[in-house]
C-alpha cells in the first residue's frame, strides 16, 4: 500500500499576472450598477436625451445658419453640453458610486478581494474606473460626438481647422468634471460601511459649499474669494478657461489648484483606509 507524504510542498511555478487585472473589478462593477433598471431609466436615459436634443440643434444651426451665413456653433456650444451634465453626474455618483468601496467594507469583501493577486492599488483603479467608464459615457464621449457631428456636416474644412483643439478642451474638461467627484466619491464611500451616509455626506459636500460661500460673502460684504469654495464655481470657472472663453488665467488656474488638492486628499484618504486586514483597537 503507497504511502503519500503530505507535508507542504512549496509552489516552484512562475507566477504570470497582467497589468489589466484591475478591470475584472471595474467590469463587474458596471455590471452589478447597469443591471438596476430605475438607474438607467432616471439618469442615464434623460442623459441621452440630451445628447439627441444638442445633436439636433447642431443639425439646425448647420442647416439654416448655412442659409444665413451664419455660424452658430463656437466652444461656448461645447462647453455648455458638458457643464449641464454636472446634474447627471452627480446622480450617478450618489446612486452608483456612494455604495462602492462601501458595501466592500460591510460584507467583509477586501478580505476576498486580496486573497488574490490583487494589490490595494488595483482594487482602487478598479473602482475609479467603475464610476469614471460611467461618467465619461455621458460626458467626453457624446461632446466628441457632436464635434465630429458638426464637422461632417459642414461644407467645408473651415470649423475643422479653426476649432480642432476643441477636441483637446472636452478631454481635458471631461477628466476635471469627473476625476474630483469620483474620488470624492471613492474617499467618503471607504470612511464608512453605509452607503446611505456616504451618499448623503457627498451632496452635502458639493452642495452645502454653496451655502458655505454665500454665508462667508454675507459676513466679509462680498468678497470674491469667497466664490473658490463652490464646488461648481470650480468647475465652472475651469471649462471656461480650458475652452478660451477666460482671459484671466490666475482665476481658473487657483479653481484648477484647488481641485487638485481635493482629488489628491481624497486618493490619499481612501488609499489609507482599504487595507487586507481590519485591526480592531
Amino acid at each position: 500500500m503507497p504511502i503519500h507524504d503530505q507535508s507542504y510542498r512549496h509552489w516552484e511555478g512562475e507566477l504570470k499576472s497582467h497589468s489589466f487585472r484591475w478591470w475584472v473589478i471595474a467590469y463587474e462593477g458596471l455590471k452589478v450598477i447597469l443591471r438596476r433598471k430605475l438607474f438607467i431609466i432616471l439618469i442615464l436615459t434623460p442623459a441621452i436625451i440630451q445628447f439627441f436634443v444638442f445633436g439636433g440643434l447642431i443639425y439646425g444651426f448647420n442647416t439654416f445658419g448655412a442659409m444665413a451665413n451664419i455660424n452658430q456653433i463656437t466652444p461656448d456650444f461645447f462647453f455648455r453640453f458638458c457643464f449641464q451634465q454636472t446634474f447627471f453626474i452627480l446622480l450617478i455618483c450618489v446612486f452608483g458610486g456612494s455604495g462602492i468601496i462601501a458595501n466592500d467594507l460591510k460584507s467583509n469583501a477586501l478580505q476576498l478581494y486580496f486573497s488574490k493577486p490583487l494589490t490595494r492599488s488595483d482594487y482602487i483603479i478598479g473602482k475609479v474606473a467603475t464610476i469614471l467608464v460611467m461618467l465619461e459615457c455621458i460626458t467626453a464621449i457624446p461632446c466628441i460626438l457632436l464635434f465630429i457631428e458638426y464637422a461632417v456636416l459642414s461644407q467645408d474644412l473651415t470649423f475643422l481647422r479653426e476649432n480642432y483643439w476643441l477636441i483637446g478642451s472636452i478631454i481635458a474638461y471631461s477628466l476635471v468634471l469627473n476625476l474630483p467627484i469620483t474620488f470624492l466619491t471613492l474617499a467618503l464611500s471607504s470612511i464608512t460601511k453605509s452607503y446611505r451616509y456616504s451618499a448623503i455626506i457627498l451632496v452635502g459636500i458639493v452642495l452645502g459649499t454653496t451655502v458655505i460661500s454665500k454665508l462667508f460673502q454675507i459676513i466679509f460684504r462680498g468678497a470674491d474669494w469667497a466664490n473658490f469654495i463652490m464646488y461648481w464655481y470650480n468647475i465652472n470657472v475651469i471649462g471656461k478657461g480650458l475652452f478660451g472663453m477666460k482671459d484671466e488665467f490666475s482665476e481658473w488656474q487657483w479653481s484648477l489648484a484647488i481641485m487638485l488638492v481635493l482629488t489628491i486628499v481624497c486618493f490619499l484618504i481612501m488609499f489609507r483606509k482599504i487595507k487586507g486586514v481590519e485591526i480592531v483597537k
